[in-house]
């Protein structure tokens, strides 16, 4: 009895495996991007509560000079997050600047202003470098 080789399943099983690697290689690469998009995601989420945090914090020390022209700053807690308020004074001139932080994300805001008659004067509004 003869047994005749025959190669054509091997040629298939080929084609199976590259179409298969092939496969495994763009369902691996589809996962890494969406985890890069979950990423960029929470980093712009924790990007605005840090700002918001400190544009509130900011619109708290204003009110506060406008009730009370010798406010000095304070530290502010809002749900485990904080904001520090530090005023420099130099006659009816305030430099007011808030330092917010909402877990690992921080920000800095810095706000010139002048007192005039009981008014507020704002003369720059910049975030800065933390």
């Amino acid at each position: 009895m003869k047994i005749k080789k025959d190669n054509r399943g091997i040629a298939a099983l080929m084609i199976v495996v590259v179409i298969g690697a092939a496969a495994l290689i763009l369902a691996l690469s589809s996962s890494f991007l969406g985890l890069g998009e979950l990423d960029m995601g929470y980093t712009a989420q924790k990007g605005g509560e840090v700002g918001s945090l400190a544009d509130g914090c900011m619109e708290e020390a204003l009110r506060q000079i406008q009730l009370n022209n010798n406010y000095g700053g304070d530290t502010l807690n809002l749900e485990g997050n904080s904001c520090i308020i530090g005023i420099q004074t130099n006659g009816n001139d305030r430099i007011i600047t808030v330092s917010a932080l909402v877990g690992n994300y921080g920000e800095k805001i810095q706000v010139d202003l002048t007192i005039n008659n009981g008014l507020l004067i704002l003369n720059s509004w910049q975030k800065l470098d933390s």
